[in-house]
């Protein structure tokens, strides 16, 4: 159960990697222009399933990455 377990939670975190946006250089050359940002010609194609989601690049898809993490316990104390 554990290694199912840990297999999804680090399926989750891969997938949320790959979307994240690698950090930016700041920009020493006052000259230079800054490319557009891929798919801004459209910021709203995914609005239309809500918030959060984001077009798969290369495709026409829209996803959106979530989850829950909760935790139990309890305690016995032994005696019948």
């Amino acid at each position: 159960m554990r290694t199912i377990l840990l297999a999804i939670i680090g399926a989750v975190l891969l997938a949320f990697c790959a979307f994240a946006e690698p950090p930016r250089l700041p920009n020493s050359d006052a000259t230079s222009k800054q490319l557009p940002l891929k798919g801004a010609a459209s910021p709203s194609a995914c609005a239309q399933y809500g918030a959060g989601f984001v077009r798969v690049e290369g495709t026409q898809t829209c996803v959106k990455v979530g989850g829950a993490v909760s935790v139990g316990a309890g305690a016995s104390t032994g005696s019948r």
